[in-house]
């Protein structure tokens, strides 16, 4: 069997590195929302504080946001980049509450 060059110079999968890949990125994840608990910050505010890859981070926020975790609370600049941002909290008594309250257009008074 012919094998190619990219395959011969591929490591082996080592099944604890699997593992341990797996806790590095949990821990990072437990980290970012904790930093974000604190206050609202933006993403780079997290990178500059914990040092994991802003790559990571915006993982981390689309998963918390998928499971309602972590929401934007307000638009502003960002104090690094001085461009507009979004700050970011996974305190849930910052997290703006859905308004089911549905207006009439037409009232016909039944």
């Amino acid at each position: 069997m012919k094998t190619t060059k990219a395959a011969e110079a591929a490591p082996e999968i080592n099944q604890n590195f699997v593992e341990y890949k797996g806790s590095v990125f949990v821990s990072q994840y437990k980290t970012v929302y904790q930093s974000f608990k604190e206050h609202p910050k933006t993403m780079l505010e997290v990178f500059v504080e914990t040092g994991i890859l802003r790559a990571n981070i915006c993982r981390y926020v689309a998963t918390m946001e998928e499971k309602g975790q972590i929401q934007v609370i307000r638009k502003g600049y960002c104090p690094f980049t001085k461009f507009r941002a979004g700050f970011y909290s996974t305190d849930e008594t910052l997290f703006k509450k859905p308004d089911f309250q549905q207006l009439n257009l037409f009232d016909y008074g039944v």
